[in-house]
């Protein structure tokens, strides 16, 4: 991870970490699971953020302990992947109400980069983040964790695994990373009874531990060769692309050529993923706006991170409709792509890690189910890109929108009778930037908005959802204000503003479910620098982050934290549930 050209101060902090969504089944008639927050101190200076633990059963559950901090694998201070060997829990088969990776990191005072940190069984990713940044007097700890129930079935053998955290570790980048992990199984109850999950949960990576794969934008995509069961059902694919290299700041990037002239990336600052069966278009993944801790101005994220910076959340697709396909026994080429729709765009090591995971669920009742893929309509990726060259040489003004829509169609002749299954995707994404570019100032102004709309319906299997509905957006807002003085002094200002929400329903023969979730975060700072270039102190620092979650179940869990001068300020639970049955 860099920071982008136009940035004077050296990156000093990063952090982030990931998890896998698990949907909720409708007809499944468990008990409430409360949901809190960890403790956050006033005057926190490492990590605080909004987000709640994964909500568990009232119930003891099985520990396996993956690795531990100061060990060989849990001390990441080298460029490898650190082996572990995982064993399912003795004495406590499943299947299990719940299960939670949960995982703790530590960088010691000094200086560090933010560096990419994931963990794997069995080749499948089990978390997907980065890490905070220290300083000299600031030694960063931090607690992940991941609802990971979906990947029972994987978890029920023995495995070989990874943790990566790439770091370079010297006299220079000083700061030790370690750090812990674990899994936690919920016994099934009567109370708690274990939900539904995927039969089949494979990698579309290459290494059997587990690693993330690099897809070079515009280049060669992701792909994997699978023979499949014959009776699958429903199928999804949950898709973790976190931009690198050069696409670290994609949603800065400026069209051919102007990219040689303001920024160090090309491409314009439209990014998507493609998923592909046979060659045939089955999803569209967009491309989260996650800013790094290291991001820009590292003063921005302390001690408050962005939003999933420390938790990326995967994209999941619906890509049931080519079960009928899928399940005739042959061999099928999934693939995942990142385009820009730039004809132009020559590459110069922008790339994605990807991490990408098939979830099956196989028909009980039948080993070999027909069908067909009926529909394939894809509109394609055609961004519209406008670009503004002010005579002066000074002003520029960028706009490209996109959108991208894809239905498909299938169905499968099941011992049930035929079920068809359809799925639509609509997706939406503008950005607008304005830059001045002159001797005395650089500023650009960018605003970016990102949607997506995803309808299933036809597909009541096992007395499951027969509809589902997501709806997802991620807009990001990012001011940068360089300005030099008259005797070579100079100042960045930076402001920064995301959004996250997602909302899902989904109903079938045993009733329907909805939630509904938020994430916001918004940060400022001024960097400033004397006439000889040294670096004088930030100003003006200053972030909130709130989170809030309500269900249909009447569940509700809300906290906002507030900072000022790298600490926490305050921290606010539950103003926001108030008018609801049941918060944390």
């Amino acid at each position: 991870m860099q920071a982008p050209p136009f940035v004077r101060s050296p990156r000093l902090i990063v952090l982030a970490t990931a998890g896998l969504l698990t949907a909720m089944s409708a007809v499944a008639a468990i008990a409430p699971q409360s949901i809190v927050g960890p403790p956050i101190a006033i005057g926190e200076t490492g990590v605080a953020v909004a987000d709640p633990l994964v909500p568990v059963p009232d119930e003891t559950p099985c520990v396996v302990k993956l690795y531990t901090a100061g060990s060989t694998t849990g001390t990441f201070d080298d460029y490898s992947a650190h082996p572990f060997s995982y064993t399912p829990p003795a004495g406590c088969n499943g299947p299990w109400a719940k299960v939670v990776f949960k995982a703790d990191f530590n960088v010691t005072t000094g200086r560090q980069f933010d560096r990419t940190a994931s963990v794997w069984i069995g080749g499948v990713n089990m978390y997907f983040g980065t890490t905070q940044e220290p300083s000299s007097s600031r030694n960063p700890g931090w607690h992940v964790e991941r609802d990971v129930t979906d990947l029972s079935s994987l978890l029920m053998g023995a495995h070989p695994g990874n943790a990566v955290v790439y770091n370079i570790h010297n006299s220079t980048y000083n700061g030790s990373i370690t750090g812990s992990a674990e899994l936690d199984f919920y016994p099934a109850t009567p109370e708690y009874p274990a939900p539904r999950v995927p039969d089949q949960v494979l990698s579309l990576g290459n290494d059997p531990a587990g690693n993330t794969v690099s897809i070079y934008t515009d280049q060669a995509p992701m792909t994997a060769t699978l023979t499949l069961p014959t009776n699958i059902d429903r199928a999804y694919l949950a898709v973790t692309a976190e931009p690198q290299s050069g696409d670290e700041f994609w949603y800065s990037c400026f069209p051919e050529p102007y990219d040689v002239q303001l920024n160090d990336c090309g491409g314009g600052a439209f990014r998507e993923a493609e998923v592909a069966i046979d060659g045939k278009p089955a999803g569209i993944v967009p491309i989260s706006g996650w800013v790094f801790t290291g991001g820009v101005d590292p003063y921005l994220w302390r001690p408050i991170p962005g939003v999933q910076t420390l938790n990326f959340e995967p994209y999941r697709v619906d890509i049931t409709p080519f079960a009928g396909l899928l399940d005739n026994g042959q061999p099928h080429t999934i693939s995942i792509s990142v385009v820009t729709g730039d004809p132009t765009f020559q590459n110069n090591s922008q790339r994605f890690d990807t991490a990408a995971t098939l979830l099956l669920y196989q028909d009980h009742g039948a080993t070999q189910l027909t069908g067909a893929l009926t529909q394939d309509a894809d509109t394609g990726v055609h961004p519209v890109q406008q670009n503004v060259a002010n005579p002066d040489g000074i002003h520029y003004t960028f706009n490209v929108t996109s959108r991208h829509s894809l239905v498909t169609r299938g169905y499968l002749d099941t011992p049930q009778g035929r079920v068809p299954s359809n799925v639509v995707q609509d997706v939406r994404f503008s950005n607008s930037q304005q830059v001045t570019n002159s001797a005395t100032a650089f500023v650009q102004n960018i605003t970016q908005t990102s949607s997506a709309l995803e309808r299933s319906f036809g597909r009541p299997f096992d007395n499951g959802p027969a509809n589902s509905t997501v709806s997802w957006s991620f807009p990001l807002t990012m001011d940068i204000d360089v300005q030099v003085a008259s005797d070579g002094s100079e100042t960045q200002a930076t402001t920064v503003a995301q959004n996250y929400s997602r909302q899902h329903s989904e109903g079938g023969p045993g009733g329907h479910y909805a939630s509904s979730r938020s994430q916001s975060d918004s940060a400022a700072d001024t960097l400033n620098f004397d006439a000889s270039g040294n670096f004088t102190g930030p100003t003006g620092q200053q972030s909130d982050q709130s989170y809030k979650f309500t269900d249909s179940h009447g569940s509700c869990y809300s906290r906002t934290v507030t900072s000022a001068a790298g600490a926490v300020t305050g921290v606010t639970d539950g103003a926001a549930c108030k008018a609801h049955g049941r918060s944390h």
